[in-house]
């Protein structure tokens, strides 16, 4: 508990605050005195009157913490606070609309235009003219008093320099401050003058020799000449280096001119060379011709008509405010479709314009680089194919395999009978290209890739959801096929003899003619195939027929078996015949792949972008969201960015219930083998619904020509869950009977927050950290009532009761927006709320991941002011935390046992067992990096090999050289072409061994989180850039502090690194210059999130390579196309900061070679 001392002192404060605010409000109430006024006067109180109001509120809030029970009476003074602000701003404005009415009467001078000072935003070349320009009209100003000369400062100056006056109090002495804090941070005569320089030496090169081009590179010049003569540099010498270097810049005509007309005799001078320039661009001006103007009607006539042609048009849905290639709707066709609708209505395959003329565009298709829109290719990988394995082979034993003959139902109810096989070991379905063109359906553009025995490889390139039904009843079921040109030869390849065995009577068989060779139009595989057969009690007694769960063959292997099916009774097995024939094994397999956790992982090891991308969808997400987001009742509701509009949606999207049925089905299997799992999964669903979170509807309910749509959903089980260890997960991707999925016509917004990388960076400066969670961050936002239909899912608690709907009724993760949905709304919270707690606002937009806030800073005061706000924040969109952890106990005073965080927070989101995983152990102050135990149960595959990899967790390159390492093995195992079961070379692998033991030997490794940095002390960023001509090149970044007693100390910060190409090798000077590149990227990268916390006083990148560091001092237009593109790039994120260092004392070499020991 606080004193009573303390407690005294702040209500005497915030008696003394009052007393301002009551002195104001005495001056404004004699109004005598307030029209003599000057009105800067009067702005002057007003500012001192807000910073008065701010100290009340701080004095207020710290007396409450402490004393709950003081009743001090807020309302009133806040209602003195706004009237009193109303009254001077009431005042000012009647005094400026006199000032604009009234002419004055002591002058009859002409009003002149009004000079406005430009805003100073910290860049070195402005500076001078800035200041100088403030000093002559303000700073001279005899009538401003000091405290109002500093509000117009303020006014005047943004982003790094007003942070660094902004805190000044509003005091004479502080104007002074402020010119003198300004000139010493800004007034670098050196920067200053290089940056001039920087501007002749980065001046454009003219591509085009035009009036207005010259005026404008001739302008830019003398302005950079005329500011180095203003700073005292003398630049009379510099007329040979400057000739040489502008003339380079001109364009080949110009520049040749000039050469042609000027005097060889005589040194090329700058004021030569400005004379000539200026001369031609008058020439070139006086050369043009004037525009004719003419007023006859018929002109303008065309000129309507010219207007009205170009306005923009879709050409599919009619709509003005895009074009056909930007069309929603137009994507959403099948691409054959819109291969139609391009031939039916004459447009261009190319732009996909109606013109008569050849197409004025050159751009190919970004697939297969043919001339041709990719909006029209018809191999496009838009979808990801799993990869099948097709397995044939031929054999001399005579097998039969199980046919059935069944109906199809085309365009206009056309029916067709196809012959299918009914494969059990396929994991998916087929049907040919010939019977989807008789049934006049357009199938669905996706990718499968299909590879055979010796590596045959095929793709099936389309697929279609078709309704397949039975010749015998009246069942009928829907398969999505994949299409193919050809399934198998003809089956059986030869005539069988049916008098070996004997039909049982009674039998209705699904194929007549299963003996007689015929094409086979369909496959049907395991994804339908046991769903087919018949249970036990539907089985016949009689004959040679076996049961679906039974093994039967008749008279050992010389007679087939029957198997009732829902198509009827099918035949197969072993047949003896007299002659020898080639008989067809036909097996399809799909292969599971860890393309998805490769992918992740190697999305960590990128370095995160400095600029975020944008593109059309994002800006029209962005427009929904902030047309449609509402806060009321203390609850965000938003809208799904749909890509129809809700009248088409349905229309569009097609049935969905009896896919979601059918794997609800399989789900509710799984779980009642797993008692823990379905008690578990019970619970999850009905907290959903007791929470409000999603309500039970009538399936009835729905109208069947409006169908909705059901997602299907299954457990993910995280057994490291400090809290949820069984977490229920949607799929909005689930095709439809259309092949559309709900997340197909769904729109994803760009990301708000910021990226992993920046998050962790800047936690590490601060004394003090904490770190929480926001509490069912998704479920707790709500969803427009008129999208709630989109959002159902299946559920019954037992087998034995009818099919219930659940209706969702707020964000959903597993569809595409539902993750930019929920950030942007805590960036709207963000947004609304800043100025009421602007520390609060501060952490969801800079240290929020997801749902994980990570906050450090230096003053204690400040970090628990923060931890108040954010809960407050929150509260206003009925949000909450937990999992609180710190390594103060004063942060976690306030918080209850059950809110704070047992164990170590892990920002990765995917729940799964990394193979070394980065963990935030805030209690402990500490990063950890743990490694997991390999599995030695397991053979060492290709498929263990990358699988493993796949879980390495180093966002920050802490442990760079293992990384690497990993990388090595990667690309090793890639190379030798294995698949994914195969085992890779007995070299490789004992290597592998070798790494992994070393890894699972290895003790975890502990970083400190906080980087000290002492007021005054000097902050540099430095960094290396390394490479190997036989593994990788890389790049790390220190942070050096020099305190204020000399002492110099170096924290590694990050670190990224990249495997050498294998296909074409380069020289190890262009390896070299790539690992600058990255460094380049990297320090870009760093230097924009640390600026945010951290000053930066200097920075040094430093590489080894004296070639790579020549180039990148050399212009660009100089040098080879794969090196000037680089060098282009760095000399964009770099200034002149690069050095060498030599090999020895490079630290990056660890990064490049992987020492890993």
């Amino acid at each position: 508990m606080a004193s009573e001392e303390d407690l005294k002192a702040l209500k005497a404060s915030r008696g003394y605050t009052k007393t301002g605010i009551k002195r104001l409000q005495n001056f404004l109430s004699n109004e005598n005195e307030v029209a003599i006024t000057p009105v800067f006067n009067l702005l002057a109180r007003k500012a001192k009157l807000e910073a008065t109001f701010l100290e009340y509120e701080r004095y207020n809030k710290q007396i409450f913490c402490l004393d709950p029970s003081d009743q001090e009476n807020v309302e009133e003074i806040e209602n003195r606070y706004f009237h009193l602000i109303t009254l001077i701003n009431e005042e000012v404005k009647k005094r400026e609309s006199k000032s604009d009415s009234v002419p004055s009467q002591s002058t009859t001078r002409t009003n002149l235009p009004t000079i406005n000072i430009s805003t100073f935003t910290g860049k070195y070349a402005d500076y001078v003219n800035f200041i100088n320009l403030f000093k002559s009209l303000i700073h001279s100003d005899r009538s401003l008093d000091k405290i109002q000369k500093l509000h117009y400062l303020r006014s005047f100056v943004k982003d790094e320099p007003y942070e660094l006056i902004k805190n000044l109090p509003l005091e004479c002495d502080s104007y002074d401050e402020a010119l003198r804090l300004l000139e010493d941070r800004y007034f670098n005569k050196f920067r200053i003058i290089t940056e001039h320089v920087n501007e002749l030496l980065d001046l454009g090169a003219m591509a085009k020799s035009t009036s207005c081009s010259i005026r404008e590179f001739v302008s830019k010049v003398k302005q950079s000449l005329s500011s180095l003569k203003n700073l005292g540099v003398s630049i009379e010498g510099w007329d040979p280096i400057l000739v040489c270097l502008l003339t380079r810049k001109l364009d080949a005509y110009t520049r040749r001119t000039y050469q042609l007309e000027r005097d060889h005799r005589k040194e090329p001078g700058i004021v030569e060379l400005m004379e000539f320039l200026e001369s031609r661009a008058l020439a070139l001006e006086n050369s043009q011709p004037q525009p004719f103007k003419e007023s006859k009607p018929s002109w303008k006539a065309a000129m309507h008509l010219a207007t009205s042609k170009s306005e923009t048009s879709c050409l599919y849905c009619k709509l003005k405010d895009h074009k056909i290639f930007m069309c929603q709707r137009f994507k959403l066709l099948p691409v054959m479709d819109r291969i139609s609708f391009v031939k039916e209505n004459n447009l261009c395959k190319v732009c996909l314009n109606s013109h008569k003329n050849k197409c004025k565009y050159f751009f190919k298709c970004g697939d297969c680089k043919q001339r041709h829109n990719t909006l029209l290719h018809t191999n496009s990988q838009t979808e990801k194919g799993g990869p099948v394995t097709l397995l044939s082979g031929n054999n001399t034993n005579n097998v039969l395999l199980p046919t059935a003959k069944v109906k199809l139902l085309g365009k206009n109810g056309k029916e067709v009978h196809c012959r299918a096989i009914l494969d059990s070991g396929s994991q998916i379905s087929l049907v040919t290209s010939k019977v989807v063109d008789v049934l006049g359906l357009t199938p669905i553009q996706t990718n499968t890739h299909i590879v055979g025995i010796a590596n045959m490889k095929n793709h099936a390139k389309y697929s279609i959801p078709l309704e397949v039904h039975s010749l015998n009843s009246p069942f009928s079921t829907s398969i999505n096929f994949h299409v193919v040109d050809k399934i198998t030869c003809n089956l059986p390849q030869a005539k069988l003899d049916l008098t070996s065995f004997k039909i049982p009577p009674n039998v209705e068989l699904a194929d007549n003619d299963f003996y007689m060779p015929g094409a086979i139009n369909m496959l049907i595989g395991a994804d339908k195939f046991f769903q087919l057969l018949l249970p036990a009690d539907a089985q016949p007694q009689t004959g040679q027929t076996v049961q679906a769960n039974q093994e039967h063959v008749a008279n050992q292997a010389t007679s087939p078996i029957f198997i009732n099916t829902l198509f009827g009774t099918v035949v197969a097995g072993t047949l003896l015949q007299n002659v020898s024939e080639v008989v067809t094994l036909f097996c399809t397999k799909c292969e599971s792949d860890i393309s998805q956790s490769l992918s992740s992982f190697l999305d960590i090891e990128k370095v995160p972008q400095y600029l975020s991308e944008k593109s059309s969808e994002f800006d029209i997400a962005e427009s929904i969201f902030q047309s449609t987001v509402k806060l009321e009742n203390n609850k965000f509701t938003v809208d799904l960015p749909l890509k129809l509009p809700p009248t088409e949606i349905n229309e569009n999207l097609g049935d969905s219930f009896d896919l979601a049925f059918y794997r609800f089905l399989n789900l509710e299997k799984r779980l009642h083998k797993n008692i823990n799992l379905l008690t578990e999964y019970q619970n999850f669903i009905d907290e959903y619904v007791e929470m409000g979170h999603g309500h039970y509807v009538d399936i009835s309910s729905y109208s069947k020509n409006e169908p909705p749509y059901y997602m299907p959903h299954h457990a993910v089980v995280n057994e490291n869950s400090t809290t949820t260890r069984t977490r229920v997960v949607f799929d909005g991707s689930m095709k439809t009977k259309k092949g559309i999925s709900l997340n197909d016509i769904i729109m994803n917004g760009p990301v708000v927050q910021r990226d992993l990388f920046d998050i962790i960076l800047l936690y590490r400066f601060g004394e003090y950290a904490f770190t929480t969670d926001i509490k069912r961050m998704f479920r707790n936002i709500l969803l427009n009532p008129e999208h709630t239909s989109l959002q159902n899912i299946l559920w019954r608690n037992s087998p034995d009761k009818p099919i219930e709907c659940i209706r969702l009724d707020t964000v959903t993760y597993g569809l595409k927006s539902s993750s930019y949905l929920a950030t942007r709304c805590l960036y709207e919270l963000a947004n609304r709320y800043e100025g009421q707690w602007p520390l609060a606002s501060f952490i969801l937009k800079n240290c929020t991941y997801v749902d994980d806030v990570c906050y450090a800073d230096a003053n204690l005061n400040i970090l628990l002011e923060a931890r108040d706000q954010l809960g407050e924040l929150l509260r206003v969109a009925s949000l909450e935390t937990h999992k609180w952890s710190s390594n103060s106990s004063d942060v976690l005073k306030a918080i209850p046992s059950s809110k704070q965080l047992l164990g170590n927070l892990d920002l990765q989101k995917d729940y799964s067992v990394k193979t070394l995983g980065l963990t935030i152990d805030a209690k402990q102050d500490r990063f950890t990096l743990q490694c997991l135990k390999p599995c030695h149960d397991k053979p060492i595959t290709k498929r263990e090999i990358l699988s493993y990899i796949s879980k390495i967790y180093d966002p920050l390159g802490f442990v760079s050289p293992i990384v690497v390492k990993a990388k090595e093995f990667m690309k090793r195992v890639w190379c030798q072409k294995l698949n994914w079961n195969d085992t890779p070379s007995e070299r490789l692998t004992s290597e592998w061994s070798q790494f992994t033991n070393s890894l699972a030997a290895m003790q975890p490794i502990h970083i400190n989180r906080n980087i000290p940095i002492p007021y005054s002390a000097t902050v540099q960023l430095i960094g290396f850039a390394d490479a190997s001509s036989t593994t990788a090149y890389g790049c790390c970044v220190y942070l050096r502090v020099v305190q204020p007693t000399g002492e110099a100390i170096l924290y590694l910060l990050c670190s990224k690194s990249r495997i050498n190409p294998s296909a074409k090798p380069l020289t190890i000077p262009r390896l070299e210059l790539n690992a600058c590149l990255l460094l380049s990227n990297l320090i870009a990268k760093v230097y924009e999130t640390l600026s945010i916390k951290v000053k930066i006083n200097s920075t040094y990148l430093f590489s080894d390579s004296k070639i790579a560091l020549a180039w990148i001092n050399t212009e660009p237009t100089r040098l080879q196309a794969y090196v000037a593109n680089r060098v282009k790039v760095v000399q964009q994120l770099t200034t002149r900061c690069w050095l060498y260092v030599q090999t020895n004392n490079n630290p990056a070499d660890l990064v490049s070679t992987a020492h890993h020991s």
